[in-house]
């Protein structure tokens, strides 16, 4: 879980669970019972936590209020864990940070005890384009947007090649979404189906990864120390870049760019099965809103940047050269 601040939805579980239940209402589970079981399902993990348990009552209280759904054992379990200080070894050794989330938990228990809204009326949420490509499709994606000073990074009105994998589930809702990963190239103009096999057989996939993150990971691993990241993630050695992502829409911003996507061809791709880390963290993923950011960024963080290709579609970073370079510097 990464975690940015003391209140209430500086975290990546509480935002998770938040997101999750305003999906499931949005999907007209409006009924109470039906939205409280379905979200109990899918957040088991967090229930059986014990950081992240406290997270995912507070949470789910808070929402359930604003939203005039609370539940009495919802309201119950919230308070169990307010009066627990529940979550609070998250934040103990920040500076300040334990008196923050002591705030946060103190006014949760007073908007608890409050007499929530009526409740409110969801309208059910058409998101287009969740999984419109089939299988190999390949597209050009026309950066429409420049990221970054234009002196430095110059990708506007670029081409670039992405390629549907697969499918997998959304992280928020039950939608399912396409899977796709993006080869390391850039194009002045539109590519050609001969500009797709050319770049298949001859270039590389832009990894998802930060590889600075990936190399001062790798250290902290071998020092066995804390994930300077996420201090509750499983570590491992073995540490595989993220070569795909999934593509999806976000329920307030639909965004998807018809006008700066066209379909190239279909065909095989590299084969890429790399998805997860190997110690089965999520993949990476994707908004179509702001993804003219994000490729930017990738796009400039990996040039000129080596990877070893491990075989079966893995990729690591940083390479073994640079281990024994590490290792040797610890």
């Amino acid at each position: 879980m990464g975690a940015w601040g003391s209140s209430l939805y500086s975290n990546d579980t509480t935002c998770d669970v938040r997101d999750i239940y305003m999906s499931l209402l949005e999907n007209h589970l409006q009924n109470s019972h039906d939205a409280y079981e379905n979200i109990l399902k899918k957040c088991s993990d967090y229930m059986e936590d014990p950081d992240e348990a406290p997270l995912f009552w507070f949470a789910l209280a808070d929402t359930q209020w604003k939203v005039g759904r609370l539940i009495p054992e919802v309201k119950e379990r919230a308070m169990e864990w307010i009066n627990k200080e529940g979550g609070i070894a998250l934040w103990e050794e920040s500076r300040g940070g334990s008196s923050g989330w002591r705030k946060t938990l103190e006014k949760l228990r007073i908007k608890l005890e409050t007499e929530q809204p009526p409740e409110k009326r969801f309208k059910r949420k058409n998101i287009p384009y969740q999984n419109p490509w089939n299988l190999n499709d390949v597209y050009a994606y026309r950066i429409h947007k420049e990221y970054g000073p234009k002196e430095k990074y110059t990708m506007y009105g670029k081409y670039i090649l992405l390629q549907k994998i697969g499918e997998a589930k959304s992280r928020s809702s039950s939608d399912i979404v396409m899977r796709i990963q993006i080869y390391d190239r850039l194009f002045d103009t539109m590519p050609s189906a001969d500009d797709v096999l050319e770049t298949i057989r001859d270039y590389r996939l832009l990894p998802i990864s930060n590889p600075f993150e990936q190399a001062e990971r790798y250290k902290k691993r071998l020092k066995k120390e804390p994930d300077p990241f996420f201090a509750d993630e499983v570590l491992c050695i073995y540490d595989p870049v993220k070569m795909s992502a999934t593509m999806e829409q976000h329920h307030k911003n639909l965004s998807y760019p018809t006008d700066e996507l066209t379909f190239i061809c279909t065909v095989k791709g590299l084969h890429n099965t790399q998805h997860e880390r190997a110690d089965g963290n999520a993949n990476g993923s994707f908004m179509w809103y702001d993804f003219h950011s994000n490729i930017g960024w990738l796009f400039s963080i990996w040039k000129n940047i080596e990877y070893d290709v491990l075989g079966n579609g893995t990729f690591e970073y940083p390479t073994h050269e640079q281990k024994m370079q590490i290792e040797a510097e610890i």
